[in-house]
């Protein structure tokens, strides 16, 4: 009884979530988005769940009248199956979030082709008109004197950084994917656990260890681009060093994060100073070669032998 109406209170949810992309709060529920859908498969039946996702559909259509609103819950719907399978077989959160994002950024592929060869959209065409655009208001508000005067732009500005922008699509996709999968499963794991059923967790933070052939990609990349000619960075080569850079950059920060909690919890201080250590970091980028440090050197070893 108390499983029908939880399943019952998700369902209402997931119809909220829906109806409020009629809103303009839609960019920020969007990050929960599969969450129902995944609470939903993980705890009913298949036939169960297909008549309570219909229903949500169903009462969506007729509420909104709007069919871009069912085929967004069906392009949300396809990683939340994945990611309820996955936790109804129990497997680990690292594959439950990996294949979530996997499975998110193919959708996002495979979206952006579509609309591309459909519709002949040029996404560096899109970006460079919207930022003319936001530039000219700027610059008319500057000669209202509502700004201040002193902007420098040019078209062939927009242009470079509307390309820039389009070359590193993947990389927003990439990251993109994982919000998304990562914000579905902070929530999930305690959710399903209250509900009875038993959802691995990640390691602690301070224990991750990412793989060591990261610190070769970096190298390699970082050579590259220090060395490569000009048209070798125009070149596809350029455009995945585009977008493996920041990509890098954002393991090699996680590596770090790790790093000071393990540090934290081996010299047994303060719990907030990892925390700061990492808001730090984002303010000081630099601070990553902790990370590459930890990665590529022993660091945690020579720590634990001193305790020793």
């Amino acid at each position: 009884m108390n499983l029908r109406w939880t399943s019952v209170a998700w369902s209402v949810v997931y119809l909220l979530l829906l109806l409020s992309f009629a809103t303009p709060f839609s960019f920020i529920t969007i990050f929960v988005l599969l969450l129902p859908g995944v609470i939903l498969y993980a705890t009913l039946s298949v036939r169960a769940f297909a008549l309570h996702i219909a229903i949500v559909w169903i009462a969506a259509a007729l509420l909104l009248s709007n069919p871009v609103i069912i085929l967004l819950a069906v392009f949300f719907m396809v990683p939340a199956l994945v990611m309820g399978h996955f936790y109804k077989t129990r497997a680990s959160a690292l594959k439950v979030v990996v294949m979530g994002t996997g499975t998110l950024l193919l959708e996002f592929l495979l979206a952006f082709l579509a609309v591309t060869v459909i519709y002949d959209f040029s996404l560096a065409s899109s970006i460079e008109e919207t930022l003319n655009t936001m530039m000219s208001l700027m610059q008319n508000m500057a000669d209202n004197e509502l700004i201040a005067s002193d902007l420098v732009w040019s078209p062939e500005m927009a242009q470079q950084l509307s390309s820039l922008a389009a070359r590193m699509t993947p990389f927003t996709m990439i990251m993109c994917s994982f919000l998304l999968a990562a914000v579905t499963h902070l929530i999930a794991r305690p959710t399903l656990n209250s509900l009875g059923h038993s959802v691995r967790s990640f390691p602690p933070l301070r224990d991750w260890r990412l793989p060591r052939a990261l610190i070769w990609y970096y190298l390699a990349t970082v050579l590259i681009m220090l060395f490569g000619s000009a048209a070798v960075m125009d070149s596809f080569v350029g455009t995945v060093l585009l977008n493996l850079s920041p990509l890098l950059n954002f393991l090699f920060m996680i590596q770090a994060a790790s790093f000071f909690f393990f540090l934290a919890y081996q010299k047994k201080w303060n719990p907030a100073i990892p925390v700061l250590l990492i808001i730090a970091m984002l303010f000081i980028p630099p601070l990553k070669i902790v990370g590459i440090l930890d990665i590529a050197m022993p660091l945690r070893e020579m720590i634990t032998r001193s305790r020793r």
